[in-house]
C-alpha cells in the first residue's frame, strides 16, 4: 500500500469511527406520555438531566446548542411537550392542562427507565418542574430553573411584555393584530416568533441561533395560557424538598429579577445565580459559564463561587 493510500485509509477509518461514536451517543424516538406520544432526544451517557423547554407552545430544538455540551458528562434528555414540536399532534378533544404535562413527564420517566434524575426547566417549564417535584419528588436529584416565569398570579396592572419589545417589533405586532387576512392562530404564531426573537439581550448569541426553524404551536400556547392566567405558584414553593438552583437573566423581559428570585426565596434548599449579560436565554447568551455552573450543580452538588467564575458575566450568587 502506498503512503498516499495508507494515509487515506487511516483518515477513512478515523472518520467512520467518529461517525459511529456520534451515532451511538445520540438516541431519538417517540416515548409514551399520558395518553400521547412524545418526541425525545438523548445525548451523552451518565447521570440523567431532563430538559424542559419553554412555551407554552415552543419545542426542544432551541435547547440543543445550550445543553449538548453537557453530553460528555451526563445523559441530556430533551422532549417535546404534548402538542409541541415533533410530539403527537393534539385534537380539539385531547386534554391539555398543567397536570397533563406533569403526568407526561412521569410517563416518560417510566418509559425511559429512569429511577432518579435532575431536571432543567426553562421559562414556563418551571411550572411543570415544580408541580412534578410536589407530586413525584422522590425521583428528583435536583431542579434547575432557568429564567422561570413569575411564580405569582399575573398582575392585571403590570406592564405588558409586548410594550418592552423594540419599536420595530411593536409596530409589526400592531399590524398583525389588525391584519384582516390572518386567523387568530396565525397571528398568535407570528407574535410568538417575534417575542422569541426579542427576548435575547446578547444579539451576537441570537444571530447564531436559527430561530426561524423553531416550530411553534399557537394552539398549545392559547389553551395553556388560559390556565396560566389564573395560576399562582408561589404558595406551594415551600413544599419543595429538592435541591434547587435558579438561573436568573438580569435583562429578561418576561420576568423581573425580583420575581425570578422569588423561587429561591420560597424553596428552602435553593440558591440563585444572576447572569449579568443575559436576557431570557443564559444557556445561549453566556453559554460557557452556564455549562460550568450546571456541571458543578448536577455532578458535584455544589454552586461555583464567584472566584470559580471570575472570567464570566456572573453578577451574584445567593
Amino acid at each position: 500500500m502506498t503512503k498516499t493510500k495508507n494515509a487515506f485509509f487511516i483518515v477513512l477509518v478515523s472518520t467512520l469511527l467518529l461517525l459511529a461514536c456520534s451515532a451511538v451517543d445520540v438516541r431519538m424516538g417517540m416515548g409514551t406520555g399520558e395518553g400521547v406520544k412524545l418526541s425525545y432526544r438523548v445525548v451523552g451517557r451518565g447521570e440523567p438531566l431532563v430538559v424542559i423547554h419553554d412555551g407554552p407552545g415552543y419545542e426542544k430544538s432551541i435547547m440543543y446548542p445550550g445543553f449538548d455540551d453537557l453530553a460528555s458528562d451526563m445523559a441530556v434528555i430533551y422532549y417535546d411537550q404534548r402538542g409541541c414540536g415533533r410530539s403527537q399532534p393534539l385534537t380539539p378533544l385531547t386534554s391539555l392542562t398543567i397536570d397533563d404535562n406533569v403526568e407526561d413527564l412521569e410517563a416518560l420517566r417510566e418509559y425511559l427507565h429512569l429511577d432518579r434524575f435532575s431536571v432543567a426547566a426553562h421559562g414556563w417549564g418551571a411550572v411543570i418542574a415544580i408541580e412534578y417535584a410536589r407530586k413525584y419528588g422522590e425521583h428528583l436529584n435536583a431542579i434547575i430553573l432557568i429564567t422561570p416565569i413569575s411564580p405569582f398570579k399575573p398582575d392585571p396592572l403590570s406592564r405588558d411584555v409586548l410594550e418592552k419589545l423594540s419599536g420595530r417589533a411593536k409596530l409589526e405586532i400592531a399590524e398583525l393584530l389588525n391584519h384582516p387576512g390572518m386567523t387568530m392562530l396565525e397571528r398568535r404564531e407570528r407574535i410568538m416568533r417575534l417575542m422569541l426573537e426579542g427576548l435575547f439581550y446578547n444579539q451576537k448569541a441570537r444571530s447564531k441561533v436559527n430561530l426561524h426553524l423553531v416550530k411553534l404551536s399557537p394552539d398549545v400556547n392559547l389553551r395553556l395560557g388560559r390556565e396560566l392566567s389564573e395560576f399562582d405558584l408561589f404558595p406551594v414553593l415551600g413544599q419543595i424538598d429538592v435541591p434547587c438552583l435558579v438561573v436568573i437573566g438580569r435583562h429578561d423581559l418576561l420576568t423581573s429579577v425580583r420575581d425570578q428570585m422569588a423561587y429561591a426565596d420560597g424553596i428552602d434548599r435553593s440558591s440563585a445565580v444572576v447572569f449579568n449579560e443575559s436576557g431570557h436565554f443564559p444557556f445561549l447568551e453566556e453559554h460557557d459559564v452556564f455549562i460550568s455552573v450546571i456541571k458543578e450543580f448536577v455532578l458535584r452538588k455544589r454552586i461555583p463561587t464567584l472566584v470559580d467564575l471570575a472570567t464570566g458575566g456572573i453578577g451574584a450568587i445567593f
